[in-house]
């Protein structure tokens, strides 16, 4: 067929740059092109020569558009071949002599009840390979059913359009890149003055001091890819630990994603966490990308791992093995590149033994634990950790005037348990703050909270079980007379049916009358 270079350009531009929605512009693309070429498909992806991996960004058939911005591992034999092929040039391939290709179709094959190509089928690809600077390069392809379809005068063709394919890529890209940033915003759940509190690994107060052999633990851990379990009571810091770990890394530049396990509802755990794809349950209108995917390139942080049930565990723990997943309701395996670190409060071996946590994901996070010590155990640390909350508090609050705090203000700080340990002395701060209003900081109330903290008890008068359930009976009758069932009975009062409060009666050898 002989063509119009120049209208040919110019419409095949339209097209491309007709939506910043890459899906959309390439099946505008495809529509078109298929007037020039065998046509099935056309796709646009990213290749990554550092990390070996594909960013396969989308595909268009006849039936429309399909947006995947997904990411594949290829083996080294593929990348070997990759290499092989010189950029900004235009490529015949056939998929049964490429293992490239192989692999390819094989990850990201059409997943439909008739899908577009079978196992069996050869194709030719036509492919367009661009430098996007290293170690990125685009490509543009082309593909059909067959092997030996395109030839010669279809590869000067397609050279035609090679400065508008690389531009309207990269733009494309760009748009993609933003729009993935801002579903990672929407997911912030920390106020802007809490998330400016994350401070770099050097700068962490106690560094030096109260928490020298945690930041050693930090140094140690932070340049490897291994997973990090941080481990301490509530309030201590894990959140800004984990992002030190984060910053100390190498991809600091990525996302840092901070998820609180307790706060997900179980039913939504899979969703909030893998994904969804659109119409797998009532109410996914669109594809979601869930927090794994939003932590591409970059940190995931798990707190409160403990909370995970435990069928997400099984799900998480394939991430961890093998950084990928399916999203619900999609077929097609989901690669990420990512760090996971985990934080808990909670004692997981002693959750694992009571089968409430699973031994083999338990093994996998404590590859490296890094505990956390209380406040209590580093008061050292207090008069610069209140110096620093009392700076940002201030600005946060907008007074005018820094407080002076007097010495013995600080020793009350000293003298204090603090069992919510270092959130509890920011809110402590805050609180003075708004009392004191300009006057020297006092921590009067601090009295009184320990006043109220509770003392253990002594072993010899802590009563077991039993003794409790026959004390509690024995009240309960008390009060009914003896009456066991009916209205103002026993069983009533106890809130337990008549029948199991006669068990117990009978077990414990409780009589009725009951004598004080």
């Amino acid at each position: 067929m002989n063509i119009d270079e120049n209208q040919f350009i110019r419409e095949a531009t339209q097209c491309l740059y007709s939506s910043l929605q890459i899906e959309k512009a390439l099946f505008e693309t495809f529509k078109y092109l298929k007037n020039y070429f065998p046509l099935d498909l056309a796709h646009m992806f990213i290749y990554d020569a550092s990390k070996g991996s594909m960013r396969y960004l989308s595909l268009a058939t006849d039936k429309g558009g399909v947006l995947i911005d997904e990411l594949m591992f290829l083996s080294e034999k593929a990348n070997d071949e990759i290499k092989k092929y010189p950029q900004d040039s235009v490529k015949i391939f056939v998929k049964s002599r490429s293992l490239l290709i192989q692999e390819v179709f094989s990850h990201f094959k059409l997943h439909t009840s008739d899908p577009l190509f079978s196992e069996g089928d050869d194709l030719s690809v036509l492919a367009n390979v661009f430098d996007l600077g290293f170690p990125l390069a685009g490509g543009f392809g082309l593909v059909t059913r067959g092997a030996g379809i395109y030839n010669e005068k279809n590869i000067e063709t397609l050279k035609l359009i090679r400065g508008a394919l690389t531009g309207s890529i990269l733009n494309l890209l760009h748009h993609r890149d933003v729009v993935c940033l801002n579903e990672r915003l929407e997911t912030e759940k920390i106020e802007l003055q809490k998330r400016l509190g994350h401070i770099q690994a050097s700068q962490i107060i106690g560094a030096e001091s109260g928490l020298r052999k945690t930041m050693d633990l930090i140094n140690d851990v932070a340049p490897t890819m291994s997973p990090v379990l941080i481990t301490g009571e509530t309030g201590v810091g894990k959140e800004v630990i984990a992002n030190a770990i984060h910053q100390a890394s190498n991809r600091p530049e990525g996302p840092f994603i901070c998820i609180n396990c307790g706060t997900i509802p179980e039913n939504l755990a899979d969703s909030e966490l893998f994904g969804h794809e659109k119409g797998s349950f009532t109410g996914a209108t669109e594809r979601k990308r869930g927090f794994f995917e939003q932590a591409n390139g970059g940190t995931i942080f798990l707190d409160e791992i403990g909370e995970l049930p435990l069928k997400t565990q099984v799900k998480f723990l394939r991430v961890l093995q093998v950084k990928e997943f399916q999203r619900i309701g999609g077929s097609r395996k989901v690669s990420v590149d990512i760090r996971v670190i985990a934080a808990t409060n909670r004692n997981l071996l002693d959750m694992v033994q009571k089968n409430m946590f699973r031994e083999d994901l338990w093994f996998r996070l404590n590859v490296f634990p890094v505990p956390i010590p209380p406040l209590r155990e580093r008061k050292e640390d207090i008069p610069k950790l209140t110096e620093y909350f009392l700076m940002r508090k201030v600005k946060e609050m907008n007074l005018n005037k820094i407080p002076e705090i007097p010495k013995g203000s600080i020793d009350q700080l000293l003298m204090y348990n603090w069992p919510g340990n270092i959130r509890e002395l920011q809110n402590v701060i805050e609180r003075a703050l708004i009392v004191c209003k300009g006057e020297p900081l006092q921590f009067s109330d601090l009295t009184i909270l320990k006043a109220r903290e509770k003392k253990k008890p002594e072993k010899g008068s802590f009563e077991s079980m039993d003794e409790m359930i026959v004390s509690h009976v024995k009240k309960a009758l008390l009060l009914s007379d003896g009456k066991i069932d009916g209205k103002n009975g026993a069983a009533e009062l106890l809130k337990i049916n008549p029948s199991t409060l006669r068990g117990k009666m009978r077990k414990f050898d409780i009589r009725k009358k009951v004598i004080y």
